[in-house]
C-alpha cells in the first residue's frame, strides 16, 4: 500500500442479501453482497467499484470488505452499482458469483487504464468498451485467454452497458466486433462412446450387486473381455492397465504370500524388505480383507457404492441430455414419480440459461427405467436411512482413516464426473480412452438421432435448446462418419475425374445434350455401381442425379462448364435458404462438392481449359448469368419460397 494513498477499510460497511438488492439505499458504495456460504463464505464488496484505487487484503479469510482509498470515490459510479444490484433479481447465487467476477475484472481494468468518468456518457462508455474488447483479443492472441472465456467476458460487459444506457446501447455496442469462441467440443469417437458406455453400465451393475448383496472380498468385475479384482483399499483395484500392487495375487483372488511377493518386487526390480516387515504389511492386508468381509457398510464398500452411483449418473447424463446445471436439479420425488408412474418417463428441471423455462428429459421406459429402479436400490442403501431431495448427491469423504457422516451434500456434475472418470481411467477403462464430458454426451445423443433420421427440430427439442443451437453446436459428425464421408467423397471424386478424362475424348455421336452436361443413354438412368447410396438418386426429369449416372459426360467447354457452374448456384442458394437446413446439407452438399471436384479436374487439362472456367464462375457467381434451364428453376423455388 502507498503511503501517498493509504488504503483502508470503509467503516460502516453493510451487508445485503439477493433478497433485499431491489431496496433504496442512499449510498449504495457502503454495500457488500453476501450470496449463499455454499457458493462463496465472504461477501461482494460491490460498493467498491464507486472507487477508481482499490487494493487488496493480505489474508484471503480477511471479511472486512476491499481497501480503497477514500479520495478516489466517483459518484457517478453510484448508478452503476443500483444498476447491478437490480439485475440480479431472479438470478442463482452461483450466476452471481460468476458475473461479479466478469465485472470486477473489468473495472479493476478500467481503473489501472484511467478510466475515472467512464460511465459518464455514451460515448466514453464506447470508447471504454472498444478498448477494453482490443485488450481481450490482445489476451487471445497471446494465448492467455481461451477464446470462450474472452467471449464470457466481452458478453458480461455487454450487459453492464446495456444495463446503464437501455436505450444507446446498440449504438455504443456497434463500436466493436463480437468475439467469436469455438463451437464446443469435438465430437466424441463412436468406438470411445460405446467402450465408455460399456463401463459404466458394468460398473453400476456389478458394484451394486456387490455391496446390495454383501458379497465377500476379493470381487472380480468383469467388462467385456477382460476382468478387474477388487480388494479392499485405496490401491485395490487390479486389471489389465495397471501393475497389481504387490500383497495381492489377483489371480487367485487371495492376499499374497512372502514369497509372491518378493518374486514380484524382484521382477519389477524393486528393493525387497526384510522379513519380518512383509509379515505385517500381508497381515494388515489380511486383516482389512477380514475386516471388509465382515462389515456391511465398511468404508471401502461405500466406495464402491459411490463409484456405482456415479456410473449411473453417466448413464442417465447420456441417456438424457441433460446440462450439468440441470442434471443437478433432478429431484427423488421426481423420480419416484417415474418409477411408479404407468405413463411418466420425465426428469424435470429448470433451464436458468433460459430465464428459468422448465424442461423435462426422457429417460426412456424400456432403456432408462429399469436403470431407475436399480440405482433407487443403491441410493437407499448408501443413504441407510438419511434423506435427501435430490435423485443424486455428493457422498462425505470416505477412506480408512476418516470416518463416515451423514453430510451428503449436492451434486456438482461436472466435477464430480470429471473425479469419476480419473479413478476409473486405468483401472476399468484403457487409459487411450479420452474424458467424455457432460457436453460431448449430449452431442453425441444429438448425432445419434439426427442419424437415426429424426427431424432437427424434434432434436432441439428434445435436448431442450434451441434450432440454431442444435445445428450450430450439436451437429458435427463423429471422427468415424467424417472417415466414412471423406471415403465416399474421394471414391465418387475418383470416378468423376475419370467421366472427365475419358468420356470427353470420345465422339459426340449418340449424346444428348441435358442441363448438366451430355448424356449417352437418356432414359435410362443407372446409379454408378462403386458410389454405393448417393443422397439423390439419378432421374432424367430432374437432372440433379445426373452426376451419379453411368451416363453422364462432361466436355470440357463453355457449354458444359456454364452448365455445371449453373447447376452448382442453384443447389448452394437452396442449402443457404432452406428451412430445414440439415436436410438441405445432406441433400445437396455431396452434390456441390462433385460439381467442385469435376470443374477442378476439367481445369487441369490445360491452361485454356483453367481460365475458361474461371471465367465462367465469375460470370456466375459474381453477376449471377445462369443457363435458361437453372434459370427456370431458380425462379420457381422463389415463387415457391425456398430460395429469398
Amino acid at each position: 500500500m502507498s503511503s501517498r494513498q493509504p488504503f483502508e477499510h470503509r467503516a460502516n460497511t453493510q451487508v445485503i442479501t439477493l433478497s433485499e438488492v431491489t431496496h433504496e439505499f442512499a449510498e449504495p458504495e457502503r454495500l457488500r453482497l453476501q450470496v449463499s456460504p455454499k457458493v462463496r463464505k465472504k461477501s461482494l464488496d460491490i460498493g467498491s467499484l464507486a472507487y477508481v484505487i482499490r487494493g487488496k487484503n493480505e489474508s484471503n479469510s480477511d471479511d472486512r470488505g476491499t481497501p480503497v482509498v477514500i479520495e478516489s470515490f466517483v459518484e457517478k459510479r453510484r448508478e452503476l452499482i443500483v444498476r447491478l444490484l437490480e439485475s440480479f433479481v431472479g438470478q442463482r447465487d452461483a450466476t452471481v458469483l460468476g458475473r461479479w467476477n466478469h465485472i470486477e475484472s473489468f473495472i479493476d481494468w478500467l481503473n489501472t487504464h484511467g478510466y475515472r468518468e467512464v460511465f459518464a456518457s455514451a460515448a466514453q462508455a464506447q470508447q471504454a468498451y472498444r478498448d477494453y474488447t482490443a485488450h481481450l483479443n490482445h489476451q487471445i492472441a497471446n494465448q492467455k485467454l481461451k477464446p470462450v472465456s474472452a467471449k464470457n467476458s466481452q458478453f458480461q460487459v455487454c450487459q453492464v452497458i446495456e444495463l446503464l444506457y437501455p436505450e444507446d446501447s446498440h449504438h455504443i455496442l456497434a463500436g466493436a466486433v463480437l468475439i467469436i469462441a469455438e463451437k464446443g467440443s469435438e465430437a466424441a469417437s463412436a468406438a470411445h462412446v460405446e467402450v465408455y458406455r460399456d463401463v459404466c453400465l458394468t460398473i453400476a451393475q456389478q458394484c451394486s450387486a456387490f455391496v446390495l448383496n454383501n458379497q465377500p472380498y476379493p470381487f472380480v468385475v468383469t467388462i467385456r473381455d477382460y476382468e478387474v479384482v477388487g480388494f479392499p483399499s485405496n490401491h485395490g483395484w487390479v486389471g489389465p492397465f495397471k501393475e497389481s500392487p504387490l500383497s495381492y495375487n489377483a489371480g487367485e483372488r487371495r492376499i499374497a504370500t512372502v514369497e509372491e511377493y518378493r518374486a514380484a518386487a524382484d521382477k519389477l526390480g524393486r528393493r525387497i524388505r526384510h522379513k519380518t516387515t512383509l509379515v505385517r504389511e500381508l497381515a494388515r492386508s489380511q486383516a482389512s480383507l477380514d475386516a471388509a468381509n465382515e462389515e456391511e457398510h465398511y468404508w471401502h464398500r461405500l466406495k464402491v457404492a459411490g463409484l456405482a452411483a456415479k456410473a449411473y449418473a453417466s448413464l442417465f447424463l447420456m441417456i438424457t441430455g441433460a446440462t450439468p446445471t440441470e442434471f443437478d436439479q433432478f429431484s427423488y420425488a421426481d423420480a419416484l414419480d417415474v418409477e411408479k408412474s404407468p405413463i411418466k418417463k420425465e426428469l424435470s428441471a429448470v433451464k436458468f440459461r433460459a430465464g428459468g423455462k422448465a424442461t423435462l428429459y426422457n429417460i426412456g421406459r424400456d432403456t432408462g427405467l429399469p436403470l431407475l429402479k436399480d440405482y433407487l436400490k443403491l441410493r437407499e442403501w448408501i443413504l441407510n436411512g438419511v434423506e435427501h431431495e435430490r435423485l443424486f448427491f455428493t457422498m462425505p469423504a470416505i477412506n480408512e482413516q476418516v470416518s463416515t457422516n451423514n453430510e451428503f451434500s449436492e451434486f456438482k456434475t461436472s466435477e464430480l464426473l470429471n473425479k469419476f472418470f480419473k479413478s476409473i481411467s486405468g483401472n476399468f477403462l484403457d487409459p487411450k480412452v479420452p474424458r467424455l464430458s457432460p457436453r460431448m454426451m449430449r452431442k453425441h445423443k444429438s448425432l445419434g438421432m439426427h442419424t437415426a433420421g429424426v427431424s432437427p427440430s424434434t432434436v432441439a427439442a428434445t435436448l431442450n435448446h434451441s434450432l440454431e443451437v442444435n445445428l450450430s453446436t450439436y451437429s458435427e459428425a463423429t471422427p468415424e462418419q467424417q472417415e466414412a464421408e471423406f471415403g465416399q467423397f474421394w471414391q465418387a471424386m475418383h470416378h468423376a475425374a475419370q467421366v472427365v478424362r475419358e468420356r470427353s475424348q470420345r465422339p459426340a455421336e449418340g449424346e444428348i445434350a441435358t442441363a448438366a452436361g451430355h448424356c449417352d443413354g437418356f432414359n435410362q438412368p443407372i446409379p454408378v455401381r462403386d458410389l454405393g447410396a448417393v443422397a439423390i438418386e439419378p432421374n432424367c426429369r430432374s437432372q440433379y442425379g445426373c452426376l451419379c449416372c453411368e451416363h453422364y459426360i462432361c466436355h470440357s467447354d463453355e457449354e458444359d462448364l456454364l452448365k455445371l457452374a449453373s447447376l452448382q448456384y442453384v443447389i448452394n442458394a437452396v442449402r443457404n435458404a432452406a428451412p430445414d437446413t440439415a436436410h438441405a446439407e445432406a441433400l445437396y452438399k455431396e452434390l456441390s462438392i462433385r460439381i467442385e471436384f469435376i470443374l477442378e479436374a476439367l481445369g487441369e487439362r490445360s491452361d485454356a481449359v483453367k481460365q475458361l472456367v474461371e471465367t465462367i464462375k465469375v460470370r456466375v457467381f459474381e453477376y449471377g448469368e445462369i443457363t435458361p434451364f437453372w434459370e427456370s428453376r431458380l425462379s420457381r423455388y422463389e415463387k415457391m419460397g425456398v430460395v429469398f
